[in-house]
């Protein structure tokens, strides 16, 4: 109920009546959104070829996928590359390719995760990671003598990305990477990147003073404050 002009009217069926609008606008929302993935991934398909010639240069540029990732996590730093390998019927669907240099963590030199989408979600397979021993980054640590629960982690700490290889989706991070971080990669290196949708993302020449200062912010990415899996095991971050 509401009132105008001293007079009482009921709102409530009109309101209802939007809502049943808006419920059938969403349905055509919802398709608008699965046609723009599906034709994003169409033309992501086209390009594979070229994804390949770059990773010809990009192989000599030590620590290129690095510097984009936000995880700045030790053992991210044996990453050789990423790869984005869809399928050919349909497109939306993709594996992630890690390809790792010999590392203290784990015996693996590929990590791939998959997923396939449909009308009801998506479904990932997850690859099996070897961990040397005493090395599992995702393992949760046991808890010390006179720890309480609160005492090793606070909210605001990151699970480690490995934990991502053992979730059942994941699928807002491989979104990420597969649409965004792997076709921009070079953008995201320079620090060109553009946060805007509404534009077509343009390669600007690559200025020397930007790689320099990525260089400088990878190199000041080594601390201790970052080697989060240098930790003790019982003050790693915890998979959720």
């Amino acid at each position: 109920m509401t009132a105008t002009n001293g007079a009482t009217v009921d709102i409530e069926a009109p309101l209802q009546e939007l809502q049943a609008i808006y419920t059938d606008i969403n349905v055509i929302v919802e398709q608008l959104v699965e046609e723009e993935a599906a034709l994003h991934a169409k033309y992501e398909q086209k390009k594979v070829d070229l994804y390949k010639r770059r990773q010809e240069p990009i192989s000599k540029i030590p620590g290129f996928w690095h510097t984009w990732s936000s995880i700045r996590l030790y053992a991210i730093s044996y990453l050789k590359s990423i790869d984005i390998e869809r399928s050919p019927e349909t497109p939306v669907n993709y594996k992630i390719i890690f390809q790792f240099a010999e590392n203290p963590y784990f015996t693996n030199t590929e990590l791939v995760k998959e997923f396939n989408f449909s009308d009801k979600g998506s479904k990932a397979v997850n690859p099996v990671i070897d961990w040397k021993e005493g090395k599992d980054l995702t393992a949760s640590p046991a808890k010390q003598e006179g720890e309480d629960d609160g005492d090793s982690f606070t909210e605001n700490e990151d699970t480690s990305f490995f934990c991502w290889f053992n979730d059942e989706d994941g699928s807002q991070l491989a979104d990420l990477i597969a649409n965004d971080l792997f076709p921009l990669a070079v953008m995201y290196f320079t620090g060109s990147a553009d946060d805007s949708d509404d534009e077509v993302p343009v390669y600007d020449e690559l200025a020397q003073d930007d790689v320099e200062d990525v260089y400088e912010a990878s190199d000041d990415a080594t601390g201790s404050d970052v080697e989060a899996e240098d930790a003790p095991a019982n003050k790693r971050p915890k998979c959720t």
